[in-house]
């Protein structure tokens, strides 16, 4: 193929990309289990220094696939932080908590745990990751409807079959790619929402089995029972 040519598909593909990339940190903030990058829109405000970003005031780790914890490098961050968390995500239930060894009377940590998947915010999730997806696509399909008329032009100048085939091979490749990437990520979070959801009715259904079993053992229990004697005259 040709250098014009070449360039063109590569710049293509730097806008595809983009929108692939953008649509993964989108779903990222549709919060079923946790995920660092969730937290990238926070916007702290600081009376002395204005609004920073959050890797500018605290350090974010991964407690579990459920948990991120959030450590303030200053005690003044601790409720700051907290309200603007809150405010980019008040799904998010918070715990601030004094570690066992802390240094200052006044050090804190911030525990965030990820919302349970019910019925009700399951469904809103999936609408979510089908509107997100739609946005999406409709992008790649209006970028790459772009570069194939600018590539015909140049195609239909090259001068024998084996190039013009080899270009036009290219081109359709790396739509269909894109095309494919957008479609995984999006059937990704479609099986992670199920599972969070299936994880909310297994712990339902535990809950259930339990009470149901102490609710048998108790009203099988003699001494549990009370014993009302016959009164006799």
């Amino acid at each position: 193929m040709r250098i014009a040519i070449e360039s063109l598909i590569h710049e293509m593909e730097s806008r595809l990309g983009g929108y692939v990339t953008l649509l993964i940190y989108r779903y990222a903030n549709l919060c079923v289990k946790a995920q660092p990058m969730s937290l990238l829109p926070v916007v702290v405000a600081d009376e002395e220094q204005g609004n920073m970003n959050i890797e500018q005031v605290a350090g974010v780790k991964m407690l579990d696939d459920f948990r991120i914890e959030v450590v303030p490098y200053d005690p003044r961050f601790n409720f700051p932080l907290c309200k603007a968390i809150k405010e980019e995500h008040p799904e998010f239930k918070q715990e601030l908590y004094k570690p066992d060894n802390a240094s200052e009377e006044d050090e804190r940590r911030l525990i965030l745990t990820m919302p349970e998947v019910n019925k009700e915010r399951h469904d809103a999730l999936v609408d979510s990751v089908n509107v997100l997806y739609d946005g999406c696509k409709a992008q790649l399909d209006k970028t790459s409807a772009e570069y194939q008329i600018k590539l015909e032009k140049k195609i239909v100048s090259l001068p024998s079959d084996n190039e013009r085939d080899e270009a036009q091979q290219a081109l359709d490749t790396s739509i269909k790619t894109h095309h494919e990437m957008i479609e995984n990520v999006k059937t990704d979070k479609i099986k992670e929402i199920d599972e969070a959801y299936q994880r909310y009715l297994d712990e339902l259904t535990a809950k259930k089995t339990k009470e149901e079993e102490m609710a048998a053992a108790w009203g099988n229990n003699p001494g549990n029972s009370i014993q009302m004697g016959r009164y006799e005259e």
